[in-house]
C-alpha cells in the first residue's frame, strides 16, 4: 500500500510515448454493423471489460472479491480484472499499459499511479470524464473530500477517479514521548529536531534515535513545497528544487542524522526496514505512509501506545498525494465505456468506497464515506487514521509534467547521497536539478 518506486526504466519509456506520439485515437464503437440476427445475439450477452490493476498480494485478493461482487449483481456487464505487476510509473504495469497503447491494445480501465497521470493524459489516449463525472450523482466533484480530485485532472480536465489513495503522516511513539516528558507531536521542524534530540537515548544496538526520514522523492515533495519552495517552475520546463527555501527542511533532517539524533535505512528495502524500525522502538518518530498503519498495528501490538500527527509545517504544510486513480481508455467502445463508467461509479460509492477502505486501510473518497455508521465505527477503533482525513485539505498537486518521472529519477539519488552518504545539501541537489533540467528538455 505504499507509494511505489518511479525511478526505473519506465520512466524514461512513458516520455518516449509522450515525446513520439502515439497517434490518432481509435474510433470509438468501430467494426461493421451487426446484422439483424448477429445483433439480437450480441445483446444477450454481457459488455465485457478489463481491468489493469498494480497492487498485489492481499489488495489483489481484496479487488477480486469486490469485482466478483459487482459482476453477480451487473449481470449485464462482465469486469476481466487483471494484476499487472507494479504500478507505478516505472513498474510493470506502467510499462505495460504504455505498450498496449503503442499497440493500439489498451485495456477498458487502468489504475494510474498519481504521479504518472500526466503522462498518460498527455498521450491523448485517456477518455476525459470531465462531463461524466459532472452529470453524475455518485462521482460529481463537489461529492468528493477535498484534495482528493488533485491528481485526476490535467489541464483543467478530469482525465480519472480516485481509486486507492493515501498521503504521508508522522507517526509517533506515544511511550517514548511520556517518558521523555513530552506532552504532544511536534507541529513544525523546530520542535521536531528539539524533541528528537530529547527523545534520543541509550548507545550501541540498544540506542534509540527520536526521528528517522525516509530517503524517498515522496516526502522530499512534501519538505520542498512545505519549506516554501518549489519542484519546478511555473512553466514546468526549470527544476527549482535546489533554491533555498526547498532546502530547509532537507538540512534539518541531515543535521539530525550527522548528529546522532535520526537514522536512515539504505539498501533496496529502506521503506520497510524504516517501517521495522518503529514497530521494534528504535526510533520514536518517523514519516511514513497511512498505508502503513495496518502493519503498525499488527506489528506493535500492545508494546507501546502510538499515534500518527500531521506532518510538521515549515513556512507552510503542503501533502502531496499518493496512491492511485482509475482511468479509461479512449480505444474502448462506447458501450464498453458505459460499462465501465458503471463499475467506477459503483466502486466510488459510500457502499464500496468505505468497504475498501476499511479492508486496506486506505483513504476514503467521498464526503459521504465519513457520515457512513460502518466507517465511523472504524475511525473508533482506528482513530490513527482521522490524521490522514485531514491531511486532505493540505493535499498539493504535483507538478503535471510528463516528464516528471524522470525529472524524480536524479532527485531519489541525489537523496541517497544526502543521506546515505553525507553528501551536502545545496551542491548535491543543484546537480540534481541540472540532470533534471536535460530530462525536461
Amino acid at each position: 500500500m505504499k507509494r511505489d518506486r518511479l525511478w526505473k526504466s519506465g520512466a524514461l519509456l512513458a516520455l518516449g510515448l509522450v515525446a513520439t506520439g502515439c497517434g490518432a485515437p481509435a474510433a470509438n464503437g468501430g467494426g461493421q454493423a451487426a446484422t439483424g440476427a448477429s445483433r439480437a445475439a450480441a445483446s444477450s450477452q454481457p459488455v465485457t471489460i478489463t481491468f489493469w490493476y498494480g497492487v498485489g498480494t492481499t489488495l489483489s485478493q481484496d479487488i477480486q472479491q469486490m469485482v466478483q461482487e459487482f459482476n453477480q449483481t451487473h449481470p449485464g456487464i462482465k469486469v476481466v480484472a487483471t494484476y499487472q505487476g507494479s504500478y507505478s510509473g516505472g513498474g510493470e504495469e506502467q510499462q505495460k499499459l504504455l505498450a498496449a497503447i503503442k499497440a493500439g491494445d489498451p485495456p477498458t480501465i487502468a489504475q494510474i499511479e498519481v504521479h504518472a497521470m500526466p503522462v498518460f493524459a498527455a498521450s491523448g489516449q485517456l477518455l476525459d470524464l470531465t462531463h461524466l463525472m459532472q452529470s453524475s450523482s455518485v462521482d460529481k466533484p463537489s461529492n468528493f473530500l477535498p484534495g482528493i480530485l488533485v491528481s485526476t485532472q490535467y489541464q483543467g480536465r478530469y482525465y480519472a477517479v480516485p481509486f486507492n489513495r493515501s498521503v504521508p503522516v508522522l507517526y509517533y511513539n506515544k511511550t517514548l514521548f511520556a517518558k521523555a516528558h513530552i506532552a504532544s507531536p511536534p507541529s513544525n521542524w523546530a520542535q521536531l529536531a528539539a524533541d528528537a534530540k530529547k527523545l534520543t537515548s541509550g548507545a550501541g544496538s540498544n540506542k534509540i534515535y527520536g526521528f528517522e526520514p525516509l530517503v524517498d522523492w515522496w516526502p522530499w515533495e512534501y519538505a520542498v513545497e512545505s519549506g516554501g519552495g518549489s519542484i519546478l517552475s511555473a512553466d514546468l520546463k526549470r527544476a527549482t528544487f535546489d533554491q533555498p527555501p526547498a532546502l530547509s527542511i532537507l538540512e534539518t533532517e541531515q543535521s539530525l542524522v550527522k548528529q546522532g539524533y535520526a537514522k536512515v535505512e539504505t539498501g533496496p528495502n529502506y521503506w520497510d526496514l524504516m517501517t521495522q524500525d518503529f514497530i521494534n522502538g528504535q526510533v520514536a518518530m518517523d514519516i511514513d505512509s497511512i498505508g502503513s498503519a495496518g502493519t503498525v498495528t499488527k506489528g506493535v501490538g500492545g508494546k507501546f501506545q502510538w499515534s500518527t500527527a500531521l506532518l510538521p509545517r515549515g513556512k507552510t504544510l503542503a501533502v502531496p498525494p499518493g496512491g492511485g486513480d482509475l482511468a479509461i481508455f479512449k480505444d474502448a467502445t462506447p458501450a464498453q465505456q458505459k460499462a465501465a463508467w458503471t463499475f467506477i461509479q459503483w466502486w466510488t460509492s459510500p457502499k464500496q468506497s468505505v468497504k475498501w477502505s476499511t479492508e486496506t486501510g486506505y483513504l476514503p473518497v467521498q464526503k459521504a464515506d465519513l457520515n457512513d455508521p460502518v466507517y465511523k465505527s472504524y475511525l473508533t477503533q482506528h482513530p490513527q487514521y482521522r490524521t490522514a482525513i485531514e491531511e486532505l485539505q493540505y493535499e498539493h498537486p504535483s507538478p503535471a509534467s510528463p516528464a516528471y518521472l524522470a525529472v524524480l529519477q536524479p532527485v531519489q539519488q541525489a537523496l541517497q547521497g544526502i543521506f546515505d552518504e553525507g553528501k551536502p545539501v545545496a551542491a548535491t541537489m543543484h546537480q540534481a536539478a541540472e540532470a533534471a533540467d536535460q530530462n525536461l528538455g
